[in-house]
C-alpha cells in the first residue's frame, strides 16, 4: 500500500463528503480502497455516501464490505442496518440492529441502536416499545445529548397522544418548552393538549406566551389567532366564558377567513369551522352560504325518485315481533360480559331543545406539524401526485366533502326543509369511513319521509312506515353484532321507536344505555309523547 496515496485519497474524499459532495467522495474513497482494499472507515464513509444520494444497492455492498472485514465490530454491522432502514426494508434493518447490538461498539453507536429501535417501534405502532427503546437509549448515553434531544422529546409526546397519556404528554412539552421556548410549534401541541383536557384558563396563557416568545412573523400570528378561534368555541359556556365567546370567536373567524394570510387548506378548514359556529347561534342560512363557499361544483349525485320504493320491505309486525327478543337477548349479553354495561357511554349524541341530534366533531390533537391538514376541494393537480399520495388526497376531500354534507343536512333538518334533508341524508348515508354520518342519514331520510307524508307531500304513510320498518330492521342487526357501533343503531332504533308513538318499547331500549345518553333519550320520548297528545 502506498501510504501517501492513501492518506491524500481519504483527506480529499473527506473534503468532498464535507461538502456535500457525495459523488465525488466516492471515487476519492475508491481510489483509498484501490491502496487498502479491506479499510473499515473508507467503506463506511463510502456506503454513506452512496446512503444519501439514494444509491442503496451499491451502499449494500461497501457496508457488507465493511462487516466481512471485520465481523465483530458492531458499528460496522449498524452501518449496514441504517442503509436497510434508509432503503424501506425494515425487518432487515431491525435483524441487523439485533445483530450489532450483540457486538461490541462504540458507546455512540450503542445508543444509536436503541434510537433505531425505537423509530421503528413507532413505525409499526407498537409505542409502548418505542418508549422503552427510547429509556435504553437514554440510558445508553454518556454525553447527556439525548435529554436535550428535543426532536426525541417531541417523538415521545406524539408517541403518549396516541397511548391517550395526556399527563405525560403534557410533561414531555413542557421539558420540550423549557428547551426550546421560541418554537411556535411546541406551543401550539401543548394548547391542543390543554384543549383535549378542557384546561382552558392554561390553554389561553399558552397562547398569550406563543405571542410573546414564538411569533416573528404574520403567518406565525395567523396560526396563533387561528387557535385562539377555537379557544373561543371550545371555551364558550364554560366557566371562563363570560358570555361573548361565541361572538369573539365569530367575528375573529371572519377576519382570518378574509385575511392574506393562511393556506387554502386552513381557509377550507375555517368555514365550515364558522358554518358551525353559525348554527350554533342561531344563523342557520348564513351557515348555509358559508357551504356554498365550500360547494361550488358539488358532486353529481344521482338523484332517486322521490317515492321509490324501499329495497326491503319489512312488515311493521314482524318488527314489533321481535322487540322482547332483543331485549332479552341484549340483557344476558351484558349479564355475561359479551357487552359492556356501558353501551352508548361513548354515543357523542347529544340533543337540542327541540330534540334534534346535535353532533359534536372532536378533532385530532394534531394531524400535522402545525395542527391542520384539511383538504381542499378543488384546486389539486392529481396528476403531479403519486398514486399512493392521489388516493390519500381523495380520501381527505371526501372527508372534508362529507363533513360539508353533514352539517347542510343539520341545517335543512333545523329548518324543517324536509325535501333538502332528504337530498343531503341520501348523501351521507353511504359515507364509508363515519359510521355516525351514514348511520344519522338513513335516520334523517326516515324521518324527513315520515314529516313530508304527514302533510301528504311526496310520500304516503305507508310509504313513511315503510321506511321506518326497514331503517329500524338496520338498527336491530347492527345493535345484535355487539360492536362499537352498536351505540349508535341502538340510539336511532330508540328514537324511532319513540317518533312512531311505540312508547314502551323505546324506554325499554333506553334503559341499555348509560346514564347520560339515557336521560337524554328518556326526554325524547317524553317530547314525543307530549307532541302525540297536543295532536
Amino acid at each position: 500500500m502506498d501510504i501517501e496515496i492513501y492518506k491524500e485519497a481519504v483527506s480529499n474524499a473527506d473534503l468532498a463528503f464535507a461538502n456535500e459532495n457525495y459523488e465525488n467522495a466516492r471515487i476519492w474513497y475508491d481510489k483509498a480502497l484501490a491502496e487498502a482494499p479491506n479499510d473499515e472507515y473508507a467503506l463506511s464513509k463510502a456506503g454513506t455516501a452512496l446512503v444519501t444520494l439514494g444509491k442503496f444497492e451499491d451502499a449494500f455492498t461497501y457496508f457488507q464490505r465493511a462487516v466481512d472485514a471485520n465481523p465483530e465490530n458492531g458499528d460496522n454491522v449498524f452501518n449496514l442496518a441504517n442503509a436497510y432502514f434508509f432503503s424501506g426494508d425494515i425487518p432487515k434493518a431491525i435483524e441487523n440492529y439485533t445483530a450489532a447490538e450483540m457486538l461490541e461498539c462504540s458507546d455512540d453507536v450503542k445508543a444509536r441502536i436503541y434510537y433505531q429501535l425505537a423509530l421503528m417501534c413507532t413505525i409499526k405502532q407498537d409505542y409502548k416499545s418505542a418508549l422503552i427503546n427510547y429509556q435504553k437509549y437514554e440510558d445508553a448515553d454518556t454525553t447527556g445529548e439525548a435529554a436535550l434531544d428535543t426532536e426525541l422529546i417531541a417523538d415521545k409526546v406524539n408517541i403518549y397522544i396516541q397511548l391517550e397519556d395526556f399527563d405525560n404528554a403534557i410533561k414531555y412539552t413542557l421539558r420540550w418548552l423549557n428547551l426550546a421556548p421560541s418554537e411556535l410549534r411546541c406551543y401550539i401541541i401543548y394548547f391542543n393538549l390543554l384543549m383535549a383536557t378542557n384546561s382552558f384558563e392554561k390553554a389561553s396563557k399558552v397562547l398569550d406566551d406563543a405571542m410573546k416568545f414564538a411569533v416573528t412573523n404574520e403567518t406565525e400570528k395567523y396560526a396563533v389567532d387561528l387557535s385562539r378561534a377555537n379557544w373561543y368555541v371550545s371555551a364558550a359556556g364554560s366557566s371562563v366564558d363570560p358570555g361573548d365567546f361565541n361572538d369573539k370567536a365569530y367575528e375573529l373567524m371572519n377576519e382570518l377567513i378574509l385575511s392574506e394570510y393562511g393556506s387554502a387548506d386552513e381557509k377550507n378548514e375555517l368555514v365550515l369551522t364558522l358554518g358551525e359556529l353559525c348554527i350554533s347561534m342561531g344563523k342557520v342560512d348564513e351557515a348555509i352560504e358559508l357551504m356554498k363557499v365550500l360547494t361550488e361544483a358539488p358532486e353529481e349525485t344521482p338523484a332517486e325518485p322521490a317515492a321509490a320504493p324501499v329495497d326491503a320491505p319489512v312488515d311493521p309486525a314482524e318488527i314489533d315481533a321481535m322487540m322482547s327478543q332483543d331485549i332479552a337477548s341484549m340483557e344476558a349479553r351484558i349479564a355475561s360480559g359479551e357487552i359492556s354495561e356501558d353501551i352508548g357511554e361513548n354515543a357523542p349524541v347529544n340533543f337540542d331543545e327541540n330534540g334534534q341530534p346535535v353532533r359534536d366533531y372532536p378533532e385530532g390533537l394534531f394531524d400535522s406539524e402545525d395542527g391542520f391538514t384539511v383538504p381542499q376541494l378543488k384546486g389539486i393537480d392529481f396528476e403531479k401526485l403519486s398514486e399512493e399520495d392521489a388516493a390519500a388526497e381523495a380520501a381527505r376531500q371526501a372527508e372534508f366533502r362529507a363533513r360539508v354534507n353533514f352539517l347542510l343536512l343539520t341545517c335543512y333538518a333545523s329548518k324543517e326543509d324536509y325535501e333538502k334533508t332528504i337530498e343531503y341524508a341520501r348523501r351521507i348515508k353511504d359515507t364509508p369511513d363515519n359510521v355516525y354520518y351514514s348511520f344519522f342519514g338513513r335516520y334523517s331520510e326516515a324521518f324527513a319521509m315520515m314529516q313530508l307524508s304527514k302533510k301528504g307531500q311526496g310520500f304516503t304513510k305507508e310509504e313513511a312506515e315503510r321506511k321506518y320498518a326497514e331503517e329500524i330492521a338496520f338498527f336491530r342487526g347492527e345493535m345484535l353484532k355487539a360492536n362499537e357501533n352498536s351505540a349508535y343503531a341502538l340510539v336511532f332504533r330508540t328514537r324511532m321507536y319513540a317518533e312512531q308513538g311505540k312508547y314502551s318499547k323505546a324506554e325499554e331500549l333506553a334503559e341499555l344505555m348509560a346514564d347520560s345518553d339515557r336521560e337524554s333519550l328518556m326526554k325524547y320520548i317524553q317530547d314525543c309523547r307530549a307532541e302525540l297528545e297536543k295532536a
